[in-house]
């Protein structure tokens, strides 16, 4: 291949890889305006202004338009999980301050916490090896801090720090979807606020592993 011929080639790809991340953007842009289980091809055809047959060149279907995205919300997840792990040398806060940054995780981008989440809600669908690379680096940065407060004697020695990591992801996804859905009930029978009811939640899952 001659030089021109790899010119040609690199520019070729690199159209390529700008169109499908215009494609990217146009379908979460058609998320953020009606919705993740509205997402269509036909749908981010039309954002992207783009025939649809275009479309199925770069995704054969929007589930893989989905994923991709679903990786940068990980990603954006880990950022924001090891943002928060900064903040503090304290162990106990650090773990704190991972639940505390889910809850800001939903309130500053909801499409993101969504999707972050959406592989593991849909049995129906396979994560590929990149989205469980991504799920995994989260995994081992919240197991690697609570593995620190173990070390340092500051959690009970029996505590299995991999179970514990899902418990904490389990334990606050669900009590961001109460707020979501049960907002206004909680707010009329709280005497509190909202904020007030999940920092009561961050204590008892720290109290309860303290030792």
């Amino acid at each position: 291949m001659t030089h021109s011929e790899d010119i040609l080639k690199a520019r070729a790809e690199e159209e390529k890889d700008i169109r499908r991340q215009h494609i990217i953007k146009s379908a979460e842009a058609v998320m953020l305006r009606v919705g993740l289980s509205k997402l269509s091809i036909s749908a981010v055809a039309k954002e992207a202004k783009l025939a649809q047959g275009t479309l199925y060149l770069y995704f054969k279907k929007k589930e893989d338009i989905i994923a991709q995205l679903t990786v940068k919300s990980r990603e954006e997840l880990l950022k924001i999980f090891q943002d928060g792990i900064s903040q503090s040398d304290d162990p106990l806060q650090q773990i704190r301050n991972i639940l505390y940054a889910n809850l800001h995780f939903y309130q500053s981008n909801k499409l993101y916490h969504d999707l972050v989440s959406f592989y593991e809600a849909n049995s129906g669908l396979e994560e590929t090896p990149i989205l469980q690379a991504a799920s995994q680096k989260i995994t081992n940065l919240v197991v690697s801090v609570l593995e620190n407060a173990k070390q340092q004697g500051l959690v009970k020695a029996s505590l299995n720090t991999t179970d514990f990591a899902f418990v904490m992801w389990g334990t606050s996804v669900g009590m961001v979807q109460l707020i979501e859905v049960k907002h206004t009930l909680l707010t009329n029978t709280l005497n509190s606020s909202l904020d007030a009811f999940y920092n009561h939640y961050v204590d008892v899952m720290v109290d309860g592993i303290t030792a």
